[in-house]
């Protein structure tokens, strides 16, 4: 009997995971949510702030950073677009409770990002990031669009938050999109790809067009149930081969798992479990 492919094994957990209670953001929103001015701020901010950190410290930062910054009696963004830039590095570098917001990668640059996503916030969307997200089901791509025109936000964040606003909030006809997206080629999600042999490369042009040619029925749930696979088992070091979910089907870690039994038979001791 055939083993499943990378790609079925991929999408089979990502059916366990919408069991899990630990994993509730992997589940498609049966409503519309709204967002107050202040959370939409920080999600704005933590989308921005997601790259180089883990996930966590980047949206906690986005709600740090409106609840302790720029909070004249003016609009979130005109605080900033008032604020000279001196402060806003020092705010962006310092402000988290001593710590900068952002990765080593963005220290220099996130300052310069905020001040000029403040500008386009104002002159585009009336200082309200709900404005970025108000499309209809048919313009759903025009959030991937909008988000990608922002300095430091690419191609893979704009993405993510696509997904995370039409899956877990129900924005531009939620589930009726679930097909209508595309995997954001990070590089948790091109490890898993490359690793596995669906991708001959783990460079993003070669990822991208592997993804496109899967024809996925659903890229956010395949996007979500990889990049948890290279979150959590397919690591840069020490992969935890041994229990990945898609170890039957996955080239390396067949690989890896062989080459570890070799190892340990020649010890003549049994295969360490990290």
């Amino acid at each position: 009997m055939n083993s499943p492919g990378p790609v079925n094994q991929i999408l089979d957990f990502y059916k366990k995971l919408e069991r899990n209670p630990e994993y509730e953001w992997v589940k498609w929103s049966k409503v519309r949510k709204r967002f107050t001015i202040k959370n939409a701020n920080a999600f704005f901010i933590g989308v921005m702030l997601d790259q180089g950190q883990t996930a966590e410290r980047a949206w906690d930062g986005g709600e740090h950073m409106v609840d302790n910054h720029f909070k004249g009696k003016r609009n979130f963004w005109k605080s900033v677009a008032a604020t000279h830039r001196s402060t806003i590095r020092k705010i962006c570098q310092k402000g988290y409770d001593e710590t900068s917001y952002a990765s080593v990668f963005c220290f220099n640059k996130f300052p310069i990002w905020l001040r000029n996503a403040s500008d386009k916030m104002l002159n585009d969307y009336k200082g309200d990031p709900r404005n970025i997200w108000n499309v209809t089901s048919e313009n759903v791509n025009e959030i991937y669009i909008r988000f990608k025109s922002f300095d430091g936000i690419g191609d893979a964040l704009s993405k993510m938050a696509q997904f995370i606003l039409v899956r877990n909030y129900g924005i531009a006809g939620g589930i009726e999109n679930r097909s209508n997206m595309s995997v954001k080629p990070d590089e948790l999600v091109r490890r898993v790809l490359f690793r596995s042999g669906i991708s001959t490369s783990n460079k993003i042009r070669e990822s991208i067009e592997a993804l496109e040619n899967l024809h996925l029925p659903s890229p956010a749930d395949f996007d979500a149930a990889a990049w948890i696979i290279g979150r959590e088992y397919c690591l840069k070091n020490k992969p935890k081969c041994y229990s990945c979910p898609i170890l039957v089907s996955c080239q390396y870690g067949k690989r890896h798992n062989q080459a570890n039994s070799a190892d340990a038979k020649s010890r003549g001791a049994p295969r360490s479990v990290e």
